[in-house]
């Protein structure tokens, strides 16, 4: 069982149903405005031409030069006669045969021109019924009745098997293409002409309902994923070959032929696009059919001799004993139409597109079957083509229709009415479509429309269009069919903006020269996530989900750049890359003030020792690191920073060990960074102790006018420095100690002294200082822009700075 992809067209099937009027090139041509993209066209048997006729063999003569060479001369026409080179030789005098004058495009693309063998001109080529694709008969020419008059066409004087296929590359809405009726639908619509359905011989009334010879006497149905299920039993048919233009429209499709009873059931689904199944009705045992799930272990031998392990996501059909059929997508063999078989059931049911979907996968197998339902199909005709199934039984299998239809459940989705105002077609397109032309569109397409006065339609959606849930679907129908070559040329008048115009883009630019310059790599990760992952980091309701994901684990968009560079860091470490210093910018979502906004973020993520080895020591990198690392880049974003607080509790960050610097709500602007919390390091499977760093951005920051920056010479006087150690808290965060021992020295010099610098030189924890307690030693620089500073003045001012701190701390050693 190979893999569908596409749809096979056969140009020959189309015509039962569309009167075409143009060239292979303009169909082709046609399919791809209309959305339905031809991936590959292919020729079967020779197609018609005015160069391809009957002719008369009026001379025969041996070539000079070739011993297995005949010189011909044909008469091809009135006064229009031909010398051509042959090597065949089962042909005689006045025989008639199919000729390809110059011109002539045979099966295999098979150019025919004038030409020279071996010193002869050959003006055509005399066929065999393997040139033509009539057969793999290549032994000699083949020869026609001469009674056929000289000249005609060669498919004027005998039938040929030809025929040009289009494989259709369909996307996934459109289900409704999968048959020949759906794509001579849209064609009619495109090409404006009428389109001829099958007649479907009325049900009769009196045959409805449970047969009577005790074909079936119970449907049940006992699982969701099976809406409808419609039966039809037919009597004494005969099996044996289908009709050969049955077996040429199968083939053309790429489907074999089986026998007379299959062959209608693959017919018809090509055809309408439901598939169906056809049991022998003397195989179902207990005469009662089952539709249920599967029970895990189950099996079932399909109908390619393979044992189907089966598990209880997966749909059967069953009879009293054993598994049937794996609903939607293949028999089995136990009751399968064979060459004893004279009684049949056909099924047309509705089945669960996900669950098709899903149970195919699981299998490892896709069928022309599980390929339609997957994709859905239409409701409306359940019953109808089951019965156009049964029309042709009966036709080509002979037999009797012992019940019509016996039908349990009814399929959830039908067709329905939505208001539709043809001025919408102008407002959503910006051009105006006539409205009957509109109308005829809907109209061809099967849509049915009740107009009114006034601007508003009443359109029934017919259920073979899932795909149609709102009038801009309706309108992109119309301009589908429209054509959007139509479309008219209009002048377009817009700014451009450069990207050295853009605030956001330089910054972005900036960052990432500024931390490739640091050693680090940039990451482009995709930037969707779990809505799982994303409530677990941020909490609940923090996770804005996708109304329709590609998978549940790439459902949301991301709140932070940390996950995806977690990821990349994972990769890299288990394919043996030891240099693991990534960053990443882009946009993330975040709920501000109870509203979801998109915010500019940088990410950035370090191990705090190299993973690889080394002849050299490397000394470990920290919290002040890291926030060394971003302070730049908060700088560049404001002049006036707001301090570093601690991370009380984070998921994402590890308690005590991470800090924070704005808020968006006030700065529109919010920085974290430190160790990330060791739990969610293991969740990727990340044994290393981790550094990181956020820096959020809103996007009012871009917006807003820059800050002024002013700039001061540098002073030419000496600065003087005071070391303090101060023994504190275990808990007390050297962040506040900095920012309280600032103020105090601010608060006690006089103005034109500044506070230049307040650096940490040693944090201690030892035996020598209390249980509980730290040492912090830290170096004041004092210095002034209009003087020398005395070494007293800045003793007083020092002292007088210990003074103030001592109501906080306790002074260990000054100097």
């Amino acid at each position: 069982m190979t893999l569908i992809d596409f749809m096979k067209v056969s140009g020959k099937w189309l015509r039962r149903y569309l009167d075409i009027p143009v060239s292979e090139t303009k169909l082709c041509e046609t399919f791809t405005n209309i959305g339905l993209e031809v991936e590959r066209v292919e020729h079967i048997g020779a197609a018609r031409q005015e160069t391809l006729v009957v002719g008369e063999i009026q001379e025969i003569r041996q070539h000079p030069n070739a011993d297995k060479l005949s010189i011909c001369t044909v008469c091809v026409g009135p006064n229009d006669v031909r010398q051509i080179v042959c090597g065949a030789k089962n042909f005689k005098l006045n025989d008639h045969v199919p000729v390809a004058l110059p011109g002539t495009i045979l099966p295999g693309d098979v150019k025919i021109s004038r030409s020279n063998l071996r010193g002869i001109e050959s003006d055509g080529m005399m066929c065999s019924g393997k040139e033509l694709g009539m057969g793999e008969d290549h032994s000699g020419l083949l020869i026609l009745d001469r009674n056929i008059p000289i000249g005609i066409c060669l498919h004027d004087a005998i039938e040929i098997d030809w025929d040009i296929i289009f494989d259709i590359s369909l996307t996934a809405n459109r289900g409704d293409c999968l048959s020949h009726i759906g794509v001579a639908r849209d064609l009619a619509a495109k090409l404006n002409i009428n389109l001829k359905l099958p007649q479907i011989h009325g049900l009769d009334a009196s045959k409805m309902g449970r047969p009577q010879d005790h074909f079936l006497e119970k449907i049940s149905i006992e699982t969701d994923n099976c809406e409808c299920y419609s039966a039809i039993c037919i009597k004494n048919i005969k099996i044996g070959d289908s009709p050969a233009w049955m077996k040429q429209n199968l083939v053309a499709v790429g489907m074999r032929s089986i026998n007379n009873a299959v062959d209608i059931g693959n017919w018809v689904m090509m055809e309408t696009g439901q598939p169906v199944h056809i049991f022998d009705a003397r195989k179902i045992r207990s005469n009662q059919l089952t539709i249920r799930q599967a029970r895990d272990g189950e099996t079932i031998v399909s109908l390619d001799g393979q044992k189907r392990i089966l598990n209880a996501d997966m749909v059967i059909i069953c009879d009293a004993e054993r598994p049937l059929v794996i609903a939607g997508i293949t028999g089995s063999i136990d009751a399968e139409v064979d060459s004893n078989t004279t009684d049949v059931l056909i099924e047309s049911a509705y089945f669960n597109p996900d669950n098709i979907r899903k149970s195919a996968k699981s299998l490892g197998v896709s069928t022309e079957s599980s390929y339609r339902f997957s994709r859905d199909i239409d409701t409306a005709n359940i019953v109808n083509y089951g019965q156009r199934v049964a029309n042709l039984i009966t036709e080509i299998c002979g037999g009797e229709i012992v019940a019509a239809s016996w039908t349990v459940g009814s399929p959830k989705r039908q067709s329905f009415v939505m208001d539709f105002q043809p001025s919408s077609v102008e407002a959503l397109c910006g051009f105006a479509i006539p409205f009957k032309v509109v109308e005829d569109i809907l109209i061809k397409l099967g849509f049915l429309v009740e107009k009114s006065k006034s601007d508003n339609w009443k359109i029934t959606v017919p259920a073979h269009r899932p795909d149609i849930a709102c009038a801009s679907d309706i309108v992109s129908e119309c301009l589908r069919i429209y054509g959007t070559d139509k479309i008219p040329m209009t002048a377009t008048q817009y700014i451009g903006l450069q990207h050295e115009s853009d605030c956001s883009a330089v910054f972005c630019q900036n960052v990432s020269n500024y931390l490739s310059s640091q050693g680090f790599f940039e990451c482009y990760n995709f930037a969707l996530r779990s809505y799982e992952e994303i409530e677990d980091l941020y909490g609940k309701n923090s996770a804005l989900p996708m109304r329709n994901p590609f998978n549940i684990d790439q459902n949301c968009y991301r709140s932070s750049l940390i996950p995806g560079l977690l990821d990349a860091i994972k990769f890299n470490i288990q394919n043996g890359n030891s240099d693991v210093k990534f960053f990443e910018t882009g946009h993330v979502i975040l709920k501000i003030d109870e509203k979801f906004n998109e915010c500019f973020s940088i990410g950035c993520i370090m191990p705090t020792k190299p993973l690889g080895r080394s002849w050299q020591s490397v000394e470990p990198v920290g919290f002040y690191d890291i926030r060394g690392l971003i302070l730049p880049i908060l700088k560049n974003l404001s002049q006036r920073l707001a301090q570093f607080d601690i991370v009380k509790v984070s998921n994402i960050w590890q308690p005590e060990l991470a800090a924070h610097c704005g808020f968006l709500t006030r700065e529109k602007f919010q920085a974290t960074c430190g160790f990330l919390n060791v739990n969610l390091t293991k969740n990727f499977d990340i044994k290393q102790h981790m550094l990181a760093a956020e820096i959020v951005i809103h996007p009012a920051v871009f917006a807003r006018k820059p800050e002024k920056v002013s700039y001061k010479p540098f002073s030419q006087f000496p600065r003087i420095s005071k070391d303090l150690s101060l023994v504190v808290r275990l808990d007390e965060i050297v962040a506040n100690v900095e920012n309280n021992v600032m103020k105090a020295a601010q608060k006690n010099v006089s103005k034109d002294v500044l506070i230049e610098s307040i650096k940490v030189f040693d944090v201690y924890r030892g035996k020598e200082i209390p249980d509980g307690t730290k040492n912090i030693g830290l170096t004041i620089n004092y210095r002034s822009n209009g003087r020398t500073l005395t070494d007293s003045e800045i003793q007083v001012a020092f002292n007088a700075m210990q003074l103030e701190i001592e109501k906080l701390y306790s002074i260990r050693k000054q100097s």
